[in-house]
């Protein structure tokens, strides 16, 4: 009898050996590791264009502001309470609400602010801000009024709710508005050419208008208007209290307009902003900084550039990081970073404490880019002929 020999049955099919296996995991990794920036740079991408987008609609508002304004302002001002008055009425955040573009809806979508520091003003329980002067009858315009009213006092429930509707309504935002669109121009003593503080509307020209802008000289495509806003002070811009539903206690807030004309203090390693009693004439630089080419003071010694520190780099990855800027002709810039610092030097001749913020004197804003001069063009040097 013949006996038959049970043989192994074997797999058809062949099992992964942990070789393969962890080949296979380290593809995956490779792979990973290629889309991963590739998706992160995407999204930047599509952040910026989404900003710029923004910038472009804000600019579309602003120029047709102008064209019914009597004055021909691009704005009435900045988004500023205690400086401009009640922001649903004044400031060029309310001149767009007020055309039915929603500011609070289009904030920059790069930045990690979602407000500005004025909203604390807003609350009433930090002032971020003197008023300069700033006409009372303004403070109290528009829904303002009930600010200052006993049943609704500081940091109150009641002004809490107020100041969420308000948002909810468009009036808030994340971008900072440029001193010539604000303030355009000092007011000049005309006995001895000196101006009064320059934050404020009253030592101001105001609002800057399409005939100032013309007058200057200069090409709407380099005067800029707007830009991503850049961290406020520590000591006044981190949120008080809650609004409901838009923002947290503690959060960090953006600032709302650049401060003006300054320049560089060597002894303190700081900017210095131009004080009261300035001779508007001797402030004229004779050269303003232009690449590697540094800038050269004008009559009174000091350098005068704008203090463009209010924007900030937000978007963009590495090297690439860069400010979207909407400039008056209604264009949008997009200015590089190039040292890495988030802020964007016009050429004041830096070399101290990177938390002043610029680290170095390299110029990002070229005035042939991005003009920002202590005045747009030159102030009329005649004097007294009779």
């Amino acid at each position: 009898m013949r006996t038959t020999r049970n043989r192994p049955r074997t797999n058809s099919r062949a099992a992964f050996t942990l070789v393969e296996l962890l080949v296979v995991i380290a593809i995956i990794g490779v792979l990973v590791a290629l889309l991963l920036p590739a998706m992160a740079a995407a999204r930047a991408a599509a952040r910026s264009a989404q900003c710029r987008n923004n910038l472009k609609n804000f600019g579309i508002g602003l120029h047709g502001f102008a064209s019914s304004d009597r004055a021909g302002r691009f704005c009435s001002g900045a988004f500023d309470w205690r400086r401009d008055g009640c922001p649903d009425t004044y400031g060029w955040v309310a001149d767009l609400v007020n055309q039915g573009i929603n500011c609070q809806e289009m904030l920059c979508p790069a930045s990690d602010l979602r407000g500005v520091e004025k909203i604390n003003d807003f609350i009433g329980a930090v002032n971020t801000s003197n008023r300069d002067g700033v006409p009372p009858q303004r403070l109290r315009a528009g829904r303002c009024w009930t600010w200052q009213s006993p049943n609704s006092p500081a940091a109150s429930l009641d002004r809490l709710n107020r100041v969420a509707k308000l948002m909810e309504d468009g009036y808030g935002t994340n971008y900072a508005s440029s001193w010539y669109l604000a303030r355009s121009d000092a007011k000049t003593d005309l006995q001895n050419r000196t101006m009064a503080k320059l934050k404020g509307i009253q030592g101001t020209m105001g609002p800057l208008t399409q005939r100032r802008l013309d007058s200057s000289r200069l090409s709407s495509a380099v005067v800029p208007f707007l830009g991503c806003g850049a961290p406020g002070d520590v000591n006044e811009a981190v949120l008080s209290h809650d609004v409901p539903t838009f923002l947290t206690a503690g959060e960090r807030l953006a600032e709302t307009m650049n401060d003006g004309p300054a320049a560089w203090d060597p002894l303190t390693k700081r900017l210095v902003l131009m004080p009261a009693g300035t001779n508007v004439v001797d402030a004229v630089p004779d050269k303003l900084p232009d690449t590697n080419l540094p800038g050269v003071a004008g009559r009174d010694g000091r350098l005068w550039l704008q203090d463009t520190r209010d924007w900030y780099a937000w978007h963009g990855t590495g090297k690439k990081r860069h400010v979207n800027l909407l400039m008056a002709d209604g264009s949008v810039r997009q200015v590089y970073d190039l040292n890495g610092d988030g802020y964007l030097n016009p050429g004041f001749p830096v070399d101290g404490n990177p938390a002043n913020g610029y680290t170095d004197s390299l110029v990002e804003l070229t005035p042939r880019e991005v003009y920002c001069g202590p005045w747009l063009g030159r102030r009329i040097l005649k004097g007294n002929f009779e």
